[in-house]
C-alpha cells in the first residue's frame, strides 16, 4: 500500500522548470560580498549557550610529510552530545536575539514587544 507522503514526493519530483525563453536569464550577475564574521558564541561542556569565545580553537594544519593520523587521540576526553535532544538552531537564534539591535540595525523589530514574542519560542 502506497503512503500519501510517497505520492506527494513523487509529485514534487515530476514538476518541470521551464527554461524557455532562455533570454529571461540574460541579466547582470548579482554581486556577492566576501563573508565576514558578525559575532561568535560558545557551548560549554553541557552544551549550554555561553556568550563568549571561550571554546574557540585554532586549526593549524600539519606540515607536509609529518602526518600521523591517530583517530583515537582525544577519544577518552571528548564529551558525547545527547543524540536524543534536538538542538536545531536554538543557540544561533539565541545569539541573534541578543545582538539583533547592534548587528542588524535595519531590523523592523525595534520594540520590546518583539523580544517578548521571540522569548516565548525559546
Amino acid at each position: 500500500m502506497k503512503r500519501k507522503s510517497d505520492d506527494l514526493s513523487q509529485a514534487k519530483c515530476n514538476r518541470k522548470f521551464d527554461v524557455w525563453p532562455i533570454t529571461r536569464f540574460d541579466r547582470e550577475f548579482p554581486y556577492f560580498r566576501l563573508p565576514s564574521e558578525l559575532g561568535s558564541f560558545s557551548l560549554d561542556g553541557s552544551r549550554e549557550y555561553v556568550d563568549s569565545r571561550s571554546q574557540l580553537r585554532v586549526y593549524s594544519p600539519p606540515s607536509e610529510g609529518n602526518v600521523a593520523w591517530d583517530v583515537s587521540h582525544g577519544y577518552n576526553v571528548f564529551i558525547q552530545r545527547d543524540e536524543n535532544k534536538n538542538e536545531y538552531l536554538d543557540h544561533l537564534l539565541k545569539w541573534i536575539q541578543l545582538y539583533r539591535r547592534s548587528k542588524f540595525p535595519s531590523s523592523n523589530c525595534d520594540t520590546d514587544s518583539c523580544k517578548d514574542n521571540s522569548d516565548a519560542s525559546m
